[in-house]
């Protein structure tokens, strides 16, 4: 009668040609050899139709069915594989088109993070890179490099935010824009253009009065209240006998800096201090 072979048999026997082994067993079945030296002692199991010697440096089995996982040896491995414990891994290469992170959080212990790496070209060719927040529903939020952005200093290239940037201590300020800004600080921002040619005296917007400038006392020495303004006038800081600081303009009571001196039209100011008030 036919004898039944299961998965797990086990068989001993001499050493030999693995093709002289029993062909009539399940995957999974184990033989050992034995003979008179350490090499003719070896174990085999049977893997897909076919034994294989489970040699000293290692071969893990990877299922009672499947091919071997060699620790040492350079290997293809294919298939979806998923771990669900932790997976140590001292050095990854990553190749492909994407790779993603589904986790909540991301830990990174490398102090510069290279982006864009391999550019052979001059710039980027893809024309900008950077960082993109998914903002769900609301749009999204991107801080790039942009190497098509220029400016008046005849640079090519410059960083491009689609949102306003914030900085704790100054809000920044781009230089076509005009008005009043104010950080949670309180430290205001005065920017704008003399209107026309002739001007000495410039009106303050930020404040109602000039004693709700920080360090602007009543009854103190003008010297030091104009200490408490960085005032620029064509983006140079200005010395403060230069101009004088008053709660009169045109007799209306309107806080004013007024230089010894005309300035032309068209130049840019900008009045820095420290606000003792949110006006913002």
């Amino acid at each position: 009668m036919p004898v039944k072979r299961y998965a797990g048999d086990r068989f001993v026997g001499p050493t030999g040609d693995p093709t002289g082994f029993p062909l009539d067993v399940a995957d999974g079945a184990v033989l050992y050899t034995s003979g008179d030296l350490a090499t003719d002692q070896a174990s085999y199991i049977k893997v897909t139709g076919a034994w294989q010697q489970v040699v000293q440096t290692g071969v893990v089995l990877q299922t009672m069915t499947g091919d071997f996982l060699d620790k040492y040896s350079n290997q293809d491995v294919y298939g979806i594989k998923t771990f669900h414990n932790d997976v140590f891994i001292r050095d990854l290469t990553v190749t492909g088109t994407q790779t993603a992170l589904n986790t909540v959080d991301s830990t990174i212990k490398d102090n510069i993070i290279i982006i864009n790496s391999g550019e052979s070209g001059a710039g980027i060719t893809f024309g900008s890179g950077g960082f993109v927040i998914d903002r769900g529903s609301e749009e999204d939020a991107f801080f790039l490099f942009d190497e098509t952005l220029s400016g008046d200093l005849e640079y090519t290239g410059g960083f491009n935010f689609n949102f306003i940037p914030h900085v704790t201590g100054d809000r920044l300020v781009k230089a076509s824009e005009t008005g009043v800004f104010q950080t949670q600080i309180n430290v205001v921002h005065e920017t704008g253009f003399t209107a026309t040619t002739g001007v000495s005296a410039l009106e303050m917007t930020g404040v109602s009065s000039i004693y709700d400038i920080d360090g602007v006392n009543s009854g103190e020495a003008d010297i030091l209240h104009k200490q408490q303004i960085q005032c620029y006038i064509g983006g140079v800081l200005q010395a403060p006998y230069q101009y004088s600081l008053s709660n009169t303009l045109g007799g209306t009571g309107t806080p004013t800096i007024t230089f010894a001196e005309n300035l032309f039209s068209g130049v840019r100011t900008n009045f820095v201090y420290s606000s003792t008030d949110r006006v913002l």
